[in-house]
């Protein structure tokens, strides 16, 4: 468990990141889906009165219509479970790739193996394979990463017996993948990892952090998921390239 003391030091160097990340411009796609009803994603980002822009209804007709200055592209979990938006990603790989390649972060976490086994729309460079086992084991395999470690640090401790229904921490691991590099695993499986394409990186993982902050089953897992929640925010800002932003701040092109 993290002292309540550190945690809420953290507090003003969030509000400074979460400034940041909306000068950097974040894109969303959310869900509520069956088995969680929230669209949990949406809720922690505006308790969090962090700025973004939802294309949600956008990617349901059938577009991803990024704009110049999104930098970071957020898929809540369980997104998947509705069908029209699943096939759409796919539909729009080039897109999602192009972001990337061009300096944007996209994180996708927990998504069910039935809805989304493979992951289509990351380059021929890249594989994610999803799989239903859940799991209360895993390891955290480099401990000096960032999203472990700011604004809040977190250990094994942090991350255990988080929980919803009967779903532990590791929710639909990641069975097989290809090209990245995995931070955090379960039994030899992926949990979390990440891979740099371009200039920006591609972040994947079995665990549903945004729907465990909303509908966790206890306070300790609603409180540690936002914990990791705001790790997360703090590295994709830190991580995204924000070029367009600077040079439009100096009145520059690209």
């Amino acid at each position: 468990m993290i002292p309540r003391l550190f945690a809420g030091c953290c507090i003003l160097p969030l509000v400074m990141s979460v400034m940041v990340v909306q000068a950097a411009g974040i894109a969303v796609v959310d869900f509520a889906d069956e088995w969680t009803k929230v669209d949990a994603l949406r809720q922690t980002l505006d308790e969090f009165d962090v700025v973004y822009d939802d294309l949600t209804n956008a990617l349901e007709n059938g577009q991803l219509p990024f704009k110049a200055e999104h930098r970071i592209f957020l898929i809540g979990s369980m997104t998947t479970n509705n069908a029209v938006l699943h096939q759409n990603l796919d539909k729009n790989a080039i897109a999602i790739q192009d972001f990337v390649k061009n300096g944007g972060v996209v994180w996708e976490p927990t998504q069910a193996d039935q809805n989304e086994a493979n992951v289509d729309w990351l380059p021929p460079e890249l594989s994610c394979v999803r799989s239903d086992r859940d799991s209360p084991d895993f390891e955290i395999l480099v401990a000096d990463h960032p999203l472990f470690n700011k604004p809040n640090r977190m250990d094994e401790e942090s991350f255990k017996d988080w929980g919803h229904q009967n779903w532990p921490t590791v929710w639909e691991v990641i069975a097989s993948q290809k090209g990245f590099d995995v931070l955090m695993e379960s039994s030899g499986d992926s949990v979390i990892m990440e891979a740099e394409y371009g200039k920006g990186k591609f972040l994947m993982m079995a665990i549903a952090p945004d729907k465990y902050h909303i509908v966790g089953k206890d306070d300790n897992t609603k409180d540690m998921a936002k914990l990791f929640m705001e790790n997360l925010l703090n590295y994709v800002e830190d991580t995204a390239v924000v070029e367009e932003m600077i040079n439009s701040q100096r009145g520059g092109r690209i």
